[in-house]
């Protein structure tokens, strides 16, 4: 049976991750993470809601993806699943 509600992040970026792989974007995936998990890391709180949603863009504008899925960070959800509730 599949696993219902959203996904865990690790979940999420080993899913990310495996699309990078099919188009040898791990490199760069990998970067990116490093990049906004330092930024969001050291930044104010009133900031890391924003800085977590400008870290997705960047992350779907590499990877060409559409988040039909749903997108959680910090075992939140930030894109809801398309058509969930």
């Amino acid at each position: 049976m599949a696993k219902k509600g959203p996904r865990t992040e690790k979940e999420t970026r080993e899913r990310l991750m495996e699309h990078a792989r099919r188009i040898g974007a791990t490199e760069d995936l990998q970067e990116l993470f490093n990049k906004w998990d330092r930024a969001i890391a050291l930044a104010p709180p009133s900031e890391k809601d924003e800085m977590s949603k400008l870290a997705i863009l960047e992350v779907q504008s590499l990877l060409d993806i559409h988040a039909e899925e749903g997108l959680t960070i910090n075992d939140e959800v930030i894109i809801p699943i398309k058509g969930g509730k």
